[in-house]
């Protein structure tokens, strides 16, 4: 399967004006059934019988970025500006992002071994809502692999992503489900130390801080520790609770107003 689109960009995610709706009206337990659906979804595709090629240009942010994120490789054309931007609106990833970096980070050839430097960079590419601003920059950040490949001519772009899937298409077998290992509460003290001290500088806000912690806490797996192991599905269950605890604070729906407003993040 090739994901692809014709328009001017790839997706730029979720429905952020119906989201806030929801929340208005406390519609909690249909917000909480839509990441979950949502996280079904793209497990699904990750988990697929025959490969997926996702085939971006132009923006894919946040759900869109996600996207590529559970491909089983990427063609992407050279002009792709990619991202988990979702702490800018004050919540995390939901639909797995947080999870696929750091099973990307935690194998990435240029990061040493152990829990803890993929949590760290994950934590500075989220909690600083980085963006690449072009295939080439995503590859070097750990969100496209070293095997994606990028297309210089967007007229060539869903050619060279078909001929990519029908290449995987022999011999093909789904990947099977990834274990993460997480440092729990050491890990997450560690960060929490970093934020500190960004605060102390200036350079995060109040809600800023409310929202790297709960990312903090839930790329370190929660109450988990480095002798244990996660799943996939139990990351994602991690994943779901701290984003539904960022959505009902009024520091993130001031946020998703103010973007809505103003098309700009609020600084609160």
């Amino acid at each position: 399967m090739v994901i692809y689109n014709d328009g001017s960009n790839f997706s730029v995610g979720a429905n952020l004006g119906l989201f806030l709706f929801a929340a208005n009206i406390a519609l909690w337990g249909e917000i909480e059934s839509q990441i979950e659906d949502g996280q079904k979804t793209y497990l699904a595709l990750k988990q697929a019988p025959f490969p997926v090629v996702s085939a971006p240009s132009g923006m894919a942010l946040g759900g869109g970025c996600e996207i590529l994120l559970h491909s089983d490789a990427v063609q992407a054309h050279a002009e792709t500006y990619t991202g988990l931007v979702e702490v800018g609106v004050g919540i995390i990833p939901g639909w797995g992002g947080c999870k696929e970096v750091l099973l990307r980070l935690q194998n990435h050839p240029r990061l040493p071994r152990g829990p803890m430097p993929a949590v760290a960079k994950a934590f500075e590419l989220i909690g600083t809502a980085q963006v690449a601003k072009s295939a080439m920059e995503a590859t070097e950040m750990g969100l496209f692999r070293d095997t994606d490949a990028i297309t210089m001519n967007r007229e060539r772009l869903l050619a060279d992503a078909k001929a990519k899937a029908l290449a995987l298409a022999e011999d093909y077998t789904a990947p099977e489900e990834q274990e993460l290992v997480l440092p729990g509460p050491t890990g997450r003290a560690a960060l929490q130390l970093a934020l500190h001290d960004l605060a102390l500088k200036g350079m995060a806000t109040p809600h800023d801080q409310v929202v790297a912690g709960a990312l903090a806490e839930a790329l370190t797996g929660g109450e988990t520790d480095m002798t244990e192991t996660m799943t996939e599905k139990e990351f994602l269950k991690l994943e779901r609770e701290t984003f539904m605890t960022l959505a009902r604070t009024e520091g993130t729906l001031a946020r998703m107003e103010h973007m809505l407003d103003t098309g700009k993040p609020l600084r609160n």
